[in-house]
């Protein structure tokens, strides 16, 4: 059994590289963690993998452990509403806004292994005319140098293309390359650059950002460092720039000058122009 002491070292680490927070109770979360730890590092037990962590750690050691600790749950369009609103509505009103606007930047945040950048390119190119998609592009970052290499390579399998992926949009914009292999398209992959970032460590960009994404990403943050990031987000966006987060996160209590707005059902939250 793990000591409580090993639990708190790990999360401890954890949260001071990538700000995901384990609360004492949830300590148990880590031990399947911890046991894939101990397989890639030929650990045989916790103890060794602690006494390996408190020693040396090496870059490797610490991209294996903040690839282990992140939730890298995504699917394609997920929880659909927000892309239906963004194409039908933000894009829009942002144009109509802008008249001379040449590049609609987006900062997809928490991209995972690329299901929503590519969500949003699809959504764009299906429903808008062909110079919006012309003129977007879409910074995608995550924190998982693992998910960051999937996203790269813009090929999903079976499960990944039948989870939420409306067949339409599969047969439109991915090339098949085996049974069991599906590419996102170059017109579609081209419009995206990916990077790793970290929320609570890396500079932000100042009003850089007409819309940016970050769904399902800060709940796993504590309040503190949810305001900070929040906050920052807030200064990366251009006047008038548009903010989604997923449908169980909001910004009540946290004191921030975003102003809430619902759109076809959809909660957004803008930076006044």
């Amino acid at each position: 059994m793990t000591s409580e002491h090993i639990y708190k070292f790990f999360a401890d680490y954890i949260y001071k590289h990538s700000g995901i927070y384990y609360k004492e109770s949830d300590f148990y979360r880590l031990d399947s963690r911890l046991n894939t730890m101990m397989k890639s590092l030929s650990c045989a037990t916790v103890e060794d993998l602690h006494k390996a962590y408190t020693t040396n750690v090496t870059k490797d050691m610490h991209s294996l452990l903040i690839n282990i600790a992140t939730n890298n749950e995504t699917y394609f369009m997920r929880d659909n509403k927000p892309f239906l609103t963004l194409v039908n509505k933000v894009i829009p009103e942002i144009l109509a806004n802008n008249k001379s606007l040449t590049k609609l930047s987006i900062w997809c945040a928490g991209c995972s292994t690329g299901q929503e950048p590519y969500s949003i390119l699809m959504s764009i190119a299906h429903k808008c005319t062909p110079d919006v998609l012309t003129k977007t592009e879409i910074t995608a970052t995550d924190i998982s140098t693992d998910a960051l290499s999937k996203a790269k390579k813009a090929t999903y399998d079976g499960l990944d293309v039948q989870r939420g992926l409306p067949a339409p949009l599969l047969v439109k914009y991915f090339i098949k390359e085996s049974d069991e292999a599906w590419r996102i398209n170059d017109t579609i992959r081209s419009r995206v650059t990916f990077g790793e970032f970290n929320l609570l460590t890396d500079n932000f960009p100042a009003s850089k950002y007409n819309i940016i994404f970050c769904r399902n990403v800060l709940i796993y943050q504590d309040k503190d460092n949810r305001k900070s990031i929040l906050e920052k987000f807030y200064k990366a966006l251009v006047p008038g720039g548009v903010f989604f987060m997923g449908s169980g996160e909001s910004v009540i209590g946290l004191g921030l000058d975003f102003k809430q707005e619902i759109i076809d059902g959809t909660l957004v939250y803008k930076k006044p122009a």
